[in-house]
């Protein structure tokens, strides 16, 4: 655990678009989900830690074909090709020492030099996770009118928003998870999507980036129909949408839209500059709704496979 700010400062320097908070690092390697498996590396260069790898898989008797996360993040001077190669098939060997049968990779789509490496070592592009930054400055009057356009309408049939603070039901957590772990599964994916535990989902929506009066939930009676909440990091990091989604028997209606709307109509209110998101190049809804609010692409991320023998 004391080498998780270490941790997060490797993977800034490797990525500086994508910076890493400390405090985030730490939490989440204080909160690994129930049943998951994981190994953490920090890689020395002439005494200097230069590099931070990782593999992660879920329960195997879950994954058929026993995915595991495999991850490298080097020091942007340190971007030798052989070093990068060097790393990733070492990562990949002790994944597949405790019996991985498929390693997933994930680079950006800029970091050409992590691409190539893992183009040379036979990984195969799979899936393709589209960025967005939406610049609250520009569109912010734009946004909080709509904001309050949208608290208007869903009222006439018997919606209202709410925070998770402000909303007053004592198993109001439990009625988050059924509705995350219902729509998660609509989300585009080629690795399973693993049911999350009531435990693990908590301990999420407990975590420091997302504080519960910043965390909008559309409800109907007692009833959680949708949510969309933005994740603030403590120390450093730019604003990021954590996750929206929207009942299924109640899309259609732009709930999911609308819900979005009153969190970054906060944000905008808090003097937040810019918020990013992300979402599968196959999720057309959310991709629709990003483009309906001005969201800008900025990079995205490959996401590659490589199936393996053990």
């Amino acid at each position: 655990m004391d080498d998780a700010a270490l941790a997060s400062d490797v993977m800034t320097e490797s990525y500086p678009a994508l910076p890493q908070d400390p405090v985030m690092t730490a939490y989440y390697w204080a909160h690994v989900q129930e049943g998951h498996e994981v190994a953490r590396f920090i890689g020395d260069l002439d005494g200097r830690p230069v590099a931070y790898l990782s593999w992660l898989h879920g329960p195997w008797e879950k994954l058929p074909e026993r995915h595991c996360d495999v991850e490298v993040w080097v020091a942007r001077d340190r971007l030798d090709p052989d070093l990068l190669t060097d790393l990733w098939r070492w990562i990949g060997a002790q994944a597949e020492a405790t019996g991985a049968l498929t390693l997933l990779a994930w680079a950006a789509e800029d970091e050409v030099e992590m691409l190539a490496a893992l183009d040379r070592l036979d990984y195969e592009r799979d899936r393709y996770e589209k960025v967005w930054e939406l610049d609250l400055k520009e569109h912010g009057q734009r946004l909080l009118a709509e904001a309050a356009e949208t608290r208007k309408r869903p009222g006439a049939e018997g919606i209202r928003f709410a925070t998770l603070a402000e909303w007053d039901h004592p198993e109001k957590l439990r009625r988050l998870h059924e509705l995350n772990e219902l729509t998660k599964q609509d989300i585009p994916h080629t690795v399973p999507i693993l049911p999350q535990s009531f435990e693990d989902f908590e301990s999420r929506a407990l975590a420091p980036d997302r504080p519960h009066d910043r965390y909008w939930i559309a409800l109907h009676g007692e009833a959680p129909v949708a949510l969309s909440f933005l994740r603030f990091p403590p120390v450093r990091g730019s604003v990021w949408t954590g996750y929206t989604c929207c009942h299924p028997d109640y899309r259609g209606r732009g709930l999911a839209r609308a819900v979005k709307l009153q969190s970054l109509a906060q944000a905008i209110e808090l003097g937040v500059p810019v918020v990013c998101t992300d979402n599968d190049s196959q999720n057309a809804p959310m991709l629709h709704i990003n483009e309906r609010l001005g969201y800008r692409r900025r990079p995205g991320f490959v996401a590659l496979l490589k199936r393996v023998s053990s």
